[in-house]
């Protein structure tokens, strides 16, 4: 399952940020460089070879093995040459840019980044969210603007949030933490991605809650401010 982690992260990636499918015919209409694709360029062909190698390695089997080589020789054969024709024709310097910096095969221990910073606004006020932010802060992330979420209007926000920098949809609460963790390295990005994933994200956000770190409004007034978590 955790080798399987990056393959199904791109597939989220190409649904959520690039407004499309794996599918030839529905390809993202977006060129995709956020989350697993700021440290590999072909995550789901890495999963597959990657899975299917231990899958020969635990059966013991020749054929899966030989399976695993063929899906290797295609991926970066063919499939990789029809696919860096199609994405250049459409996206031009950006993808050429891209692919410049990212690898197939060979995950980046840093994160790509190119053009403006993605936020994450972070209460300044609370104990739990200072303590957070301080924390990812030392980090070093790259492409990430930590903002006061004081600096939003009074009532907008209830939950700590992440805005990606292309404007494709803001989320809150613990998939933003988990988006965050992808500007950090390859180890806290599967992390971040592993604590996206559907049902952890929101068991996670449910015991959180129960544990007392749920929404709170921020208000402001002439003398204090009051948080969010």
């Amino acid at each position: 399952m955790l080798l399987a982690l990056p393959g199904v992260a791109g597939v989220m990636e190409f649904a959520e940020r690039g407004e499309g499918t794996p599918i030839p015919y529905d390809p993202p209409k977006r060129l995709v460089r956020s989350g697993i694709y700021r440290y590999v360029a072909n995550p789901m062909q890495l999963s597959c070879f990657l899975v299917m190698v231990l899958w020969a390695t635990w059966l013991r089997s020749g054929w899966m093995a030989a399976a695993a080589g063929m899906s290797m020789v295609y991926s970066a054969g063919l499939a990789e040459w029809d696919e860096a024709e199609d994405l250049k024709h459409r996206f031009g310097e950006e993808w050429v840019s891209y692919r410049s910096h990212v690898r197939n095969w060979w995950p980046r221990w840093r994160p790509y980044y190119a053009g403006s910073a993605s936020r994450l606004y972070m209460a300044e006020t609370c104990g739990p969210c200072s303590e957070l932010r301080s924390w990812l802060e030392a980090q070093r992330p790259m492409g990430l603007e930590i903002v006061d979420a004081e600096s939003l209007p009074a009532g907008s926000i209830e939950r700590m949030r992440y805005v990606p920098r292309d404007g494709s949809g803001s989320v809150e609460g613990v998939r933003a933490l988990g988006y965050a963790l992808e500007h950090m390295s390859l180890s806290w990005a599967l992390a971040g991605i592993l604590l996206r994933m559907p049902i952890i994200w929101q068991s996670v956000q449910l015991v959180m809650d129960a544990s007392g770190l749920g929404p709170r409004v921020l208000r402001k007034d002439e003398h204090s401010t009051d948080l969010l978590r």
